[in-house]
């Protein structure tokens, strides 16, 4: 500090001294997250853009060349035609105000709120503090009722916006995720999200070879109609299609995805030629199995410093889960047609969404009740589902149990094999790592294809007669017991045992940390389970 100056209180202005000096000070660097790279996609760009595309498209054709040939090459054209319409610049990152319900009536009776309590500290008078405090309750009023009423608005004009919904909801009862932690990378997630997958497999190995093998039957399923190629779909489809898909941009994809909406009338024909040619020849672009896992805090109150707190979740590319839905519809229509589908497996099918699932299971809780009995819920939790799924057990699974053959078995294990992915972390991108193993979380056909690898499970608890409901990697166990027969639960145990053998043949891991039992029932007879 220097140049030290004290001024004289000048009444007008505060009943303070104001103090005048200079220093030097230095300003950490914030890792650059003070600069933003980003284009300007205003309305000349995208005249410009719709303009130049017709030229830009010409020269790509089916006849040029292999499904992959031709998703590469409309990915290089796009990116070269908004770089040259749209090209990146940077700027300077602006803060947000942080209380934007803070108006000028607002600021005027804080200031009369204020002048109140200087006056009542300079004479201490009674009057001078009933006023101040009266004065102090009104601000207070009126700041509650202006915020109020901003995030009414908010709320009212983002209705249908959830996931901003939610935002706004975990910023009010300050529940918001614990800022990134700078001593992490990308590639220390990169590595842990890899070994931990491994750790998992290796584990089950060691597990899966002492398990009895009489517990592990399960019968041969009956023949079932076969589905051999996904039937290639019309213009008219597909646009209704990309019209539904929500407008999710990947770091990989050429174009933000709602550009790809907004220009779809022009990029309609070439898109569909992509999508039928892979339906036909059963390829998938390998532009479309690369995925951008971001890693996401399993919980808000979890140490954001520690690799064990975060799953990850892939970000994959526009037009890939456009082709995904293509399939997703064709395969789920082959599935509900011929009842192939698990009865108690709810989600990602029509119908089945979570409020059907507690539905079912509370009301057969309450039904024990009535019967005068005692439910025992067990609640499986399993450790990193979708990501230790083995391919070639969900291929197999997909032609013996779902008559999935031909053309339509090559397309998934076109989909299955040679995928890639990267972590994106604090504005930095790790190195690519092949995935031999599991269904992206984030895509369309991964958590169906979860659904159809675990249906087996149906078959083994109901031969123990137990009831149960599935939804995704989330089953529960649930048995009604009468409280002068508690040795009833013996059956439930020996059916947990049959499941947890089951997973481990399947690289499926059960935790035994997160798994949890319930009683629920009249609370006379809870003692009899203690």
């Amino acid at each position: 500090v220097s140049d030290l100056t004290v001024l004289s209180a000048t009444s007008a202005v505060s009943d303070h001294f104001l103090i005048k000096f200079e220093a030097s000070l230095a300003c950490p660097v914030s890792g650059g997250t003070d600069v933003i790279t980003s284009r300007h996609i205003g309305p000349s760009a995208v005249a410009a853009f719709s303009q130049q595309l017709p030229g830009v498209l010409a020269p790509l054709t089916v006849e040029t060349g292999s499904v992959e040939n031709l998703t590469s090459s409309l990915n290089v054209a796009l990116s070269s035609l908004l770089d040259t319409v749209a090209p990146l610049s940077t700027r300077p990152r602006r803060l947000k105000r942080s209380t934007p319900w803070f108006n000028e009536e607002i600021r005027a009776l804080k200031q009369a709120c204020r002048r109140l309590e200087r006056q009542w500290r300079k004479s201490k008078l009674v009057v001078f503090y009933l006023s101040w405090h009266d004065s102090l309750l009104k601000y207070r009023r009126a700041l509650g009722v202006a915020k109020a009423a901003y995030f009414s608005r908010l709320i009212a004009i983002n209705k249908h916006n959830p996931r901003f919904l939610f935002e706004t909801v975990a910023k009010l009862t300050k529940k918001q995720p614990s800022a990134t932690s700078l001593s992490l990378t990308a590639d220390d997630f990169l590595d842990f999200f890899g070994n931990k997958v491994e750790e998992i497999r290796q584990k089950i190995n060691s597990e899966s070879a002492a398990a009895p093998a009489d517990s592990l039957a399960v019968a041969s399923s009956p023949i079932v109609p076969t589905i051999s190629v996904f039937e290639a779909v019309s213009l008219d489809t597909l646009s209704k299609l990309v019209i539904a898909s929500k407008p999710t941009t990947c770091f990989l994809d050429p174009l933000p995805a709602k550009l790809y909406k907004e220009s779809w009338p022009l990029l309609g024909s070439t898109m569909l030629d992509i999508v039928n040619l892979s339906l036909s020849t059963g390829i998938v672009p390998s532009s479309f199995k690369t995925a951008v896992v971001r890693p996401l805090l399993k919980k808000p109150h979890l140490d954001s410093s520690s690799l064990n707190s975060y799953r990850p979740v892939s970000n994959l590319p526009f037009m890939s889960k456009v082709l995904e839905r293509v399939v997703f519809q064709q395969l789920s229509t082959h599935l509900a047609v011929n009842q192939l589908y698990e009865p108690f497996q709810s989600a990602f099918r029509a119908c089945h969404s979570t409020e059907t699932a507690l539905t079912r299971v509370a009301n057969d809780l309450l039904l024990a009740i009535d019967a005068d009995s005692t439910s025992v819920l067990l609640l499986l939790d399993l450790s990193a589902a979708f990501d230790t799924v083995d391919h070639s057990i969900l291929l197999e699974r997909l032609t013996e149990n779902f008559g999935v053959t031909g053309l339509a078995r090559a397309w998934l294990n076109s989909y299955l094999s040679e995928r890639t992915q990267s972590v994106m972390y604090n504005n930095t991108r790790s190195k690519f790592s092949n995935v031999k193993c599991g269904v992206p979380q984030g895509s369309v056909l991964g958590p169906l294809l979860f659904s159809l690898y675990i249906s087996p499970l149906g078959q083994i608890i109901r031969s123990h007669g137990i009831n149960f409901h599935c939804y995704a990697d989330d089953t529960q166990l649930y048995l009604p017991i009468k409280a002068d027969d508690p040795t009833e639960i013996n059956r439930l145990e020996v059916c947990l045992a049959a499941v947890k053998n089951w997973m481990s043949l399947n690289f499926l891991l059960l935790n035994s940390d997160k798994t949890e039992m319930l009683v629920v029932g009249p609370p006379r007879h809870r003692h009899c389970f203690e």
